[in-house]
């Protein structure tokens, strides 16, 4: 910590301060300690806020204990190769930020063959695993029956039925009331949300939510009625024609990203000449497309930094209520939709 202190110009205090994260410090002025960090290769020891409790227990301190990074996809790379960058950007972020403070982050699959959740908790157990991070549900399945009362546990998604464990996601209602308002900005008026129909459910309607409240709250607008597909291929092509053609939107607000901008310019239309475009999903805050960026790397470091802290206070088990922190998103400008005119 000296020599970061020496390096960065600024007192030992400071740099304690800076890699817990402590509002006090400028963001910028963390971001340098940190960057400097872990240059430097410091790793701080996570549990130097629960030494006095574990001597007391008569435990050893653990060197660079271990967090689950737990894949719940189909495949074993499923999260890792996930076709949403913005998801894969979450298991990035995680593995970033449990290095930093000093956790040894590893990757888990839940669907491993003949394994069942129990027998995947004794596994985790067994390995003196004390937290795990939870990827977002393969499409249609149902939250794992895990021994929660084992670990400490946070997942990167909506609110699990059921479950009452820490979540971190994307503010999905905020984002769409952000979408809304700034095509609202650029002279559209009929904007027409876009989504496949299982979203309509995995996000608990928090899109939809936004879409409507949005149009309530900005009176000169006329919202159209939703698209609702089964995916973003050619066979919703004739899908999508027949809604641009009966409802008229003026700007397509959407999850579909460039498949469904495809499919929009393969009716005659113009992005976005004779039509906006305007993405929920983007993966960088420089994306061609314009719409919402999630920051999934800020999602899953926020998300291990939950976790750790849960770990640090021996918490274990769902607790009694459940608690979600959510992120908003941030505009991304984009080339899809008219620009923005004083």
């Amino acid at each position: 910590m000296k020599a970061i202190a020496a390096r960065a110009g600024v007192t030992q205090a400071t740099v304690s301060m800076c890699l817990a994260n402590h509002p006090r410090i400028p963001v910028a002025t963390r971001e340098r300690i940190q960057a400097i960090a872990q240059e430097l290769g410091y790793r701080p020891n996570p549990y130097v806020s629960t030494l006095m409790r574990l001597r007391r227990q008569g435990k050893p301190l653990p060197d660079k204990p271990a967090l689950a990074l737990v894949c719940a996809l189909r495949t074993a790379d499923g999260w890792r190769n996930h076709e949403s960058k913005t998801i894969r950007q979450m298991l990035d972020g995680a593995f970033e930020r449990a290095t930093l403070r000093g956790y040894r982050a590893q990757e888990f699959w839940l669907h491993r063959e003949g394994m069942s959740n129990e027998r995947f908790s004794e596994m985790l157990r067994a390995r003196g695993i004390q937290g795990l991070l939870l990827s977002p549900l393969a499409e249609g399945d149902p939250p794992p029956d895990l021994r929660w009362d084992y670990f400490a546990a946070v997942s990167m998604s909506v609110p699990l039925p059921g479950r009452t464990i820490m979540t971190v996601c994307n503010d999905h209602f905020a984002s769409c009331v952000l979408a809304v308002r700034e095509c609202c900005q650029r002279g559209y008026r009929r904007p027409g949300l876009a989504l496949r129909e299982v979203h309509r459910h995995r996000f608990q309607g928090r899109w939809q939510a936004g879409y409507f409240a949005a149009g309530e709250t900005m009176r000169d607008l006329t919202l159209v009625e939703p698209l609702w597909v089964d995916d973003w291929n050619e066979a919703a092509g004739p899908q999508v024609a027949r809604w641009l053609k009966r409802e008229r939107p003026d700007v397509v607000i959407n999850l579909g990203g460039a498949r469904l901008r495809d499919l929009i310019e393969g009716t005659g239309r113009r992005v976005p000449e004779d039509i906006g475009f305007a993405w929920l999903a983007c993966p960088e805050p420089n994306d061609p497309l314009s719409g919402v960026w999630q920051n999934g790397r800020l999602i899953g470091a926020i998300a291990a930094d939950a976790l750790i802290g849960m770990v640090e206070r021996n918490e274990r088990g769902m607790p009694g209520h459940a608690t979600t922190i959510m992120l908003e998103g941030k505009w991304n400008e984009g080339r899809t939709l008219r620009p923005l005119t004083a």
